[in-house]
């Protein structure tokens, strides 16, 4: 299976667990690496969107996988204990803390939910348990470009037999 964390204590709501860690990266840096990368490997890559009241978007990339800690073990599911908030201390970067979404039992296994979107074009199987699964984990498409994001399309299109509707 894989790496993940369990608690040794019980946590309380709102309590800070941990900081998602890593190297912060460019847009750029963060599409290379993952075009870089087999379906199989896994992908510590985080991508944050703030959304401000004047509609603009702030993008904060961060990738754990040579420069982490804990956090990068923490695994995904459907229905998460941990809350990812960006919280900026002295800096204009923010920093990814976690935070206990309900209260944990000792024992227990801290998740957060990688959140995403594109639902469908998912590769990578679920294996979280929960009831509301959605059985695949959920895949982050916008740092592809139009061309390569044909690409995957195409891939997935195969890789499911898909066909499309007939009229």
């Amino acid at each position: 299976m894989g790496w993940g964390v369990r608690t040794l204590e019980k946590i309380s709501h709102g309590a800070f667990v941990c900081e998602y860690a890593g190297e912060v990266i460019s847009f750029e840096e963060a599409r290379r690496r993952q075009l870089a990368q087999r379906s199989e490997e896994n992908n510590y890559i985080i991508a944050v969107r703030e959304h401000a009241g004047t509609g603009s978007v702030t993008e904060t990339f961060v990738d754990p996988a040579q420069v982490g800690n804990v956090g990068r073990f923490l695994n995904h599911s459907c229905m998460p204990n941990l809350v990812m908030v960006p919280v900026r201390v002295h800096s204009v970067i923010p920093r990814l803390a976690l935070f206990a979404g309900r209260d944990i039992e000792a024992q227990e296994e801290l998740t957060f939910d990688y959140s995403g979107g594109y639902n469908g074009l998912q590769k990578k199987v679920c294996r979280c348990g929960s009831n509301n699964c959605t059985q695949f984990l959920p895949l982050d498409l916008s740092i592809l470009n139009q061309r390569q994001w044909w690409w995957w399309w195409k891939e997935w299109q195969s890789s499911v037999n898909w066909r499309p509707l007939s009229s």
